[in-house]
């Protein structure tokens, strides 16, 4: 018999090895789900797995009860059994199943990789694995600077980079600990999409948050469910680290929305105190600095540049055919992404590889570019810059309108307080505000217009096989429907869905009209899979008065700091986007011949909002008056001489794309 997992009885354990082998059978090119099922419970049954005991010992019991012992019934009596027990005891069954056969690492592949065809680098690539930037150890660390950038990710680079060229004696404070590329990539429950269980990129243990649901509060562990916590990265680089890259830039009505369209209902909508004409130098430096692919057109014919890419955009294959073609019949203008991925060697780094899992891991060619591959070794090679891991901010030391240090915690150092000219905040829409309540700082703007981008997303059947989704992700979109007139609040961008990585393709099936388990489920995993192809939009989130930041009175983390107390809301004008979105990325696909066309999301709320996204922004958000924004144009905190915001959170709106590029041109001008 095989040996009892942990918690479970032998029979209860026979009971559900081959519960797991209908979830996923065996068949002739591969075996069925009850082996990796077996070993992951094993891993994993008294840590990650502890949710699941309960409801899979309860499963056990019901499907054996009878005259015949539930392995020793055949197949179709043991799938009638599944079908008949209890929902939420067959989900967890069915979601440990897929997560050991469909989810694993490079090292150790699990068998749904080769049933889905699906591999993490095309033949013949050799990983590159680049050296960390130098960093100083606590004993280094001086007792003052001229500023202290607290953050790593792309606005806190850029602020160090550019300070520390100007002279300014800079120390770069992160929060998490070094991990190299080859940690942060690969591991398909681990990543900040797939989601599942305690994330590769932090925040760690004793990082809980609070989410204030209005009829509810409820403290979030950051070890489980990473979009419960928040889709928020923390490691060296920030989101850039293991980001998509698209960058693009915001249309010139983007930051100017109130006056565009008024300000809706239970909305705090404000315009931006600067324009697309006083930031485009800033996105060419950004541009250039970051290293941007992309193509002058159709994409960019709203934008004035200064300049072309610096380097050409991204190959297309099998989905950029259709979709452009299909673009092309219904009289879209479209083109190729832009992204901060080299397509040729660029600045010392490779040129991509076209993997397959951009979205959630880091670059296995060192090809995917962030501030952790270029501000910040730039900011290190002026010699004035030193950069600290391991440390988290817990206090701004504030005196009399001032900052005079930063408390900080050491990893293995314990608690020193360093003190600081200038204090720039640069750790996120979350954990900026959170840092400056928790110091008494800011005015009541601190915290409020919380917001990130909304959208929707749709899936059909293409009638032609797509195969191999090789990278960086999406291929084509359009922009048409941007500031149009045709859809509320300046609509959105319009682009392919990503390929899906194949523990999510597995989650996906029901969504898109498959059994959730079973012959049918892992026959479509092998071929209709191949077939599925989305349209999303990033659409315009109009900031709704009740969404905020703020500290938790009762709640602290391992490091004794008041956690963030997250209060989520969709403005209805919000969700209307969203739904009118979900017209065009219909009729784009229709327009390839997709068949049956499915909404997955249309911007409504639905449930339960996220508390945080990784495109979250607004809340210390920039404007010329105090009574209405928490910082000036500069990002500087209204009541303050010297502590500055310079992430994100500056953002007054958020634009109808992905945010990156704008929040390193906006830190560029900050």
């Amino acid at each position: 018999m095989t040996a009892p997992i942990a918690g479970l009885t032998p029979g209860q354990t026979a009971c559900l090895l081959a519960a797991a082998g209908r979830v996923v059978p065996a068949d002739a090119d591969s075996p069925s789900g009850a082996e990796t099922f077996a070993a992951f419970l094993h891993a994993e049954a008294g840590r990650d797995l502890r949710w699941a005991l309960d409801p899979l010992r309860e499963l056990a019991d019901h499907v054996d009860a009878g005259a015949t012992a539930y392995p020793d019934r055949s197949d179709d009596e043991q799938d009638a059994a599944l079908r008949a027990a209890p929902p939420a005891q067959v989900e967890a069954l069915v979601r440990v199943a897929l997560e050991a056969y469909y989810a694993g690492t490079e090292d150790a592949p699990p068998p749904g990789w080769a049933v889905n065809g699906w591999r993490p680098l095309p033949p013949n690539v050799r990983r590159i694995e680049p050296d960390l930037p130098p960093m100083i150890t606590p004993e280094r660390l001086a007792e003052d600077y001229d500023v202290i950038v607290v953050g790593s990710g792309p606005g806190g680079g850029a602020a160090a980079e550019v300070l520390s060229a100007a002279g300014a004696r800079v120390l770069m404070v992160e929060r998490a600990t070094p991990r190299r590329n080859a940690e942060l990539r690969g591991n398909h429950l681990r990543d900040k999409r797939s989601g599942a269980y305690r994330s590769t990129v932090g925040p760690g243990t004793g990082s809980p948050r609070v989410v204030d649901y209005g009829d509810e509060s409820v403290i979030v562990d950051s070890e489980g469910d990473q979009f419960a916590w928040g889709l928020n990265a923390m490691c060296l680089g920030g989101g850039t680290r293991i980001w998509q890259a698209m960058a693009w830039r915001f249309m010139p009505e983007d930051f100017a929305m109130a006056t565009t369209y008024g300000v809706p209902a239970g909305s705090t909508l404000a315009d931006w105190p600067v324009d697309y004409a006083e930031m485009e130098p800033f996105y060419d430096k950004a541009e250039w600095a970051l290293g941007v692919s992309g193509e002058t057109g159709a994409l960019t014919k709203r934008t004035p540049r200064t300049r072309d890419y610096p380097m050409p955009a991204t190959p297309g294959g099998v989905r950029r055919e259709l979709l452009s073609a299909a673009a092309d019949q219904l009289g879209w203008g479209w083109g190729p992404i832009p992204y901060a991925i080299n397509t040729r060697p660029y600045d010392g780094r490779a040129a991509c590889s076209g993997c397959q899992q951009c979205l959630g891991h880091a670059c296995p060619v060192d090809a995917k570019n962030g501030s952790h591959n270029t501000s910040i070794p730039r900011a290190i090679a002026t010699g004035n810059t030193d950069l600290l891991m391991g440390a988290q901010a817990v206090e701004i030391v504030y005196r009399k309108g001032a900052a005079r240090a930063v408390r900080l915690t050491i990893a293995g150092a314990g608690e020193r307080t360093v003190r600081a000219r200038h204090v720039v905040v640069a750790a996120g829409a979350v954990e900026t505000p959170r840092l400056l309540l928790a110091s008494g700082i800011g005015n009541a703007h601190v915290g409020r217009h919380l917001h990130a981008h909304s959208g929707c997303l749709l899936y059909g059947r293409s009638p032609v096989r797509l195969g191999h989704f090789d990278g960086p992700a999406h291929c084509a979109s359009t922009l048409d429907f941007v500031h149009d007139g045709r859809t509320a609040y300046g609509g959105g961008v319009l682009f392919d869905a990503p390929p899906q990585l194949p523990i999510m393709a597995a989650r996906l099936a029901p969504a898109v009209g498959v059994a959730a388990w079973g012959r049918e489920h892992k026959h479509w995993m092998r071929d209709g899979f191949h077939h599925l192809l989305g349209a999303m939009s990033i659409t315009q989130e109009v900031p709704d008065r009740a969404a905020s930041v703020g500290i938790s009175p009762d709640v602290r983390d391992a490091a004794g700091m008041p956690v963030a107390r997250i209060r989520p809301v969709i403005n209805p004008a919000t969700e209307r986007i969203g739904r009118e979105m979900t017209v065009p990325a219909r009729q784009w696909l229709e327009a390839v011949g997709c068949s049956d066309v499915r909404v997955l999301y249309d911007g409504t709320a639905g449930g339960r909002p996220g508390p945080a996204s990784e495109h979250s922004c607004g809340t210390t958000r920039m404007g010329d008056d105090p009574t209405a924004s928490a910082t000036d144009r500069f990002g500087r905190v209204h009541g303050t001489s010297n502590v500055t915001v310079c992430d994100a959170s500056l953002h007054p709106t958020n634009g109808s794309v992905n945010p990156a590029l704008t929040i390193v041109a906006n830190a560029y001008r900050v």
